[in-house]
């Protein structure tokens, strides 16, 4: 809080109350999250799960999610004050976090079907605490001040996820050299437990909102979703993406665990390599993204991202596979940056359109991944590798809308604002792409620019004012109702 304060004081600006402890917070969040999550797929592995089973789980975090925004709709004006429902909440998701290791005492199948039960209430409480947390967010912090807001607390994020990432692998790694793997699992999510706990405690010193989390008007205009060529054909295309992607998703990690042997504590490594490499480069593509626009960032990014998973097919050392990582980080970079600036442009933040955009997406996630798991059972019972199998035929599904679609993807020009920025946020912990990044919202300038139009007033704001250095911003409880809160924003 000490170093919020002076940071405040070197710009000329006034504290704001509450915003060091919730960007402290995050460090804690993205701790619990990253180790609840970075590891889902190879515990899953551990107690016996095929390709089908891995693919199911990988979808867990994504679908729950999805579906407990769902209910939070419905819930919306029936709660009570909102720091103490994210209090309730986030206890209750530590709790979780904490039961997945029960899975261990079921026997085999039910053990899945236990980690099945505990993952989906455990990220759906996530879910759930997300429009708490943005009306938080939204009365403590002033408009003006979130981009600033969302720059410390992504770096904290950052800093957390990657921790996750790599203390974990660690830990597996000594518990499984002494024969206590399982236990090191059961340790794993306790500890996400037990930081979740402590995040809590940060709420404490953060002023509650003088009103309760309430219902708001759903915005119109969901046909344009199809109606409107231009959100069509970006929409298509990135679902088209997406559901090849994640043919292979899910199967990375237990490749290289079962097939390679990695120990816990590479795969953690490799894993954290292409989120590093993306924070590293992630100026360089908002300079990219600023001087020839997002557009043709996007159609050139495609092509690359639909080569990922061929550069495992070549080889299975773990230098090779490092450069196949770095190369991963650049190309998703590129990709995720481009994604969310056309995103935002083309629906125009409205509400109605990204929150379609989003539930369709989250269902092909899904697709995707059964459809990978099937694949994986179906080679493996043929005597061939089942994990390489989906990640060819996931680079062909990704080469399939790069040559029909991605073409298409046009009249989509260079915004107003710098794409150094645009406030990204954590969605996850992705094998291949490290910790995935969305827009949380339209900058500053797009902001003020859109109140101004609305207000009948001519304003200006200089890109020296309006730009803050792009750093990924929160890994908020979800993307997806992150997008929607920012939506809400004029």
């Amino acid at each position: 809080m000490r170093g919020v304060e002076d940071d405040d004081q070197r710009t000329g600006r006034e504290a704001v109350p509450g915003a060091g402890p919730l960007a402290a917070e995050g460090a804690f969040q993205a701790l619990g999250q990253g180790l609840g999550e970075a590891y889902l797929g190879a515990f899953a592995l551990f107690l016996g799960a095929g390709g089908f089973s891995l693919g199911i789980v990988a979808t867990l975090p994504t679908a729950s999610t999805a579906a407990a925004q769902l209910v939070t709709r419905r819930l919306a004006g029936r709660v009570g004050p909102v720091g103490l429902l994210l209090r309730r909440t986030w206890l209750a998701q530590a709790v979780a976090y904490a039961a997945l290791g029960l899975a261990l005492l079921a026997p085999f199948p039910w053990s899945l079907a236990v980690l099945c039960a505990v993952a989906l209430v455990a990220w759906g409480l996530g879910g759930l605490a997300v429009p708490a947390w943005t009306a938080l967010v939204t009365a403590v912090v002033p408009r003006d001040r979130l981009g600033w807001f969302f720059g410390r607390r992504g770096s904290a994020q950052q800093f957390g996820m990657l921790l996750a990432i790599l203390s974990g692998g660690a830990l597996l790694s000594w518990m499984t050299h002494h024969g206590l793997e399982a236990l090191g699992f059961a340790l794993v999510f306790a500890v996400a437990g037990g930081v979740r706990v402590a995040g809590i405690g940060f709420l404490s010193r953060v002023p509650d909102p003088p009103r309760s989390l309430g219902g708001r008007r759903r915005a119109g205009g969901a046909r344009a979703l199809l109606k409107a060529g231009k959100v069509r054909r970006l929409a298509l295309y990135l679902w088209a993406l997406h559901l090849g992607t994640y043919i292979s998703t899910p199967f990375f990690v237990p490749y290289m665990k079962k097939t390679l042997g990695y120990p816990y504590a590479l795969v953690g490594a490799l894993v954290a390599v292409p989120a590093i490499t993306k924070l590293l480069t992630l100026r360089f593509w908002g300079h990219v993204a600023d001087r020839l626009g997002p557009g043709p960032l996007l159609r050139g990014a495609g092509w690359f991202v639909a080569l990922v998973p061929l550069p495992w097919l070549l080889s299975g050392s773990p230098w090779w596979i490092l450069l196949a990582q770095i190369y991963s980080g650049l190309a998703w970079g590129a990709l995720e940056l481009a994604q969310a600036s056309t995103l935002l442009q083309t629906m125009r933040g409205r509400e109605r359109l990204i929150a379609l955009f989003n539930a369709v997406d989250g269902g092909i996630l899904v697709a995707g991944a059964l459809l990978g798991g099937a694949i994986v059972n179906l080679f493996d019972a043929r005597g061939m590798t089942g994990y390489l199998a989906a990640m060819g035929i996931s680079a062909a599904a990704r080469l399939i809308p790069a040559v029909t679609l991605l073409w298409r993807v046009r009249e989509i020009g260079r915004p107003g604002w710098s794409h150094l920025a645009l406030p990204l946020l954590v969605g996850g912990v992705r094998p291949t792409r490290g910790i995935s990044l969305r827009a949380w919202g339209l900058p500053t300038a797009a902001r003020v620019s859109a109140s101004a139009r609305g207000a009948g007033v001519a304003r200006s704001v200089s890109p020296v004012q309006a730009a803050t250095p792009i750093r990924p911003a929160p890994a908020s409880e979800d993307a997806v109702a992150a997008q929607s809160a920012a939506a809400r924003l004029p």
